[in-house]
């Protein structure tokens, strides 16, 4: 890992730091390789690093009732996680793992803590951030609790293509999930997941390639989603 690549994974708050602090974070990061299906981190670690994404993808999940996991979050190049915890006094409520071969950048969070006391631009990040994510999560669960089996799906195809985009032909998603994965995404069994996602195809909402999804009509997706 180079400091450009630490640099444009944590391009969000890198020019909030003095070239010191650069330093001291790319001096103290430690490069994770992950392999498909590797644990980032787990529940109930203790929380010591901030995470960031330099390569690849990864999901943040937690168990749920009756033991399955349901998808929190999802995490791309460039963005940071596992941060709440530390501040929150708290070991992991979460785990988080790679769904592709992914690098991860580990900061220390002592470091993080120790620049923010001293950088108010870096903290109001975090505590702009910690808001956003909250009222992202309250929506969330709002959606998922309230909204019919096809809204909840049609509503995380509308999240994936928010968040991860298409291809170059402007329908395909940018990434595939299995369907395990897309149906705790939309708080679902996946049985009923690959049910909807045939309903939809029949529909000519989407086309269906293995895990690769192309929306056909997304103004058809979005009123789904909106309709709940």
């Amino acid at each position: 890992m180079t400091e450009s690549d630490l640099a444009n994974g944590l391009r969000d708050i890198w020019d909030f730091l003095t070239e010191p602090q650069q330093k001291a974070l790319y001096d103290n990061a430690i490069g994770l390789n992950c392999d498909k299906g590797d644990y980032i981190y787990h529940d109930e670690e203790e929380s010591v690093y901030l995470y960031c994404m330099i390569r690849g993808h990864a999901k943040l999940e937690k168990l749920g009732v009756g033991g399955r996991n349901q998808i929190v979050r999802m995490f791309q190049p460039g963005d940071i996680f596992g941060y709440r915890s530390f501040f929150a006094s708290q070991e992991h409520t979460t785990e988080a793992i790679a769904i592709e071969n992914a690098q991860v950048a580990c900061i220390p969070m002592t470091l993080i803590e120790r620049f923010c006391l001293v950088n108010p631009e870096l903290a109001m990040y975090f505590l702009r951030n910690l808001a956003i994510d909250l009222g992202k999560s309250d929506l969330r669960t709002l959606e998922l609790t309230q909204k019919h089996i096809r809204g909840r799906l049609a509503g995380s195809l509308v999240f994936l293509i928010d968040k991860y985009g298409t291809e170059s032909d402007g329908r395909t998603l940018n990434i595939s999930l299995s369907r395990e994965d897309l149906a705790s995404l939309s708080n679902m069994t996946t049985s009923n997941a690959i049910r909807t996602l045939a309903s939809f195809s029949d529909e000519g909402i989407i086309s269906v390639d293995g895990r690769r999804i192309t929306v056909l009509d997304a103004p058809k997706l979005k009123h789904i989603n909106a309709q709940g």
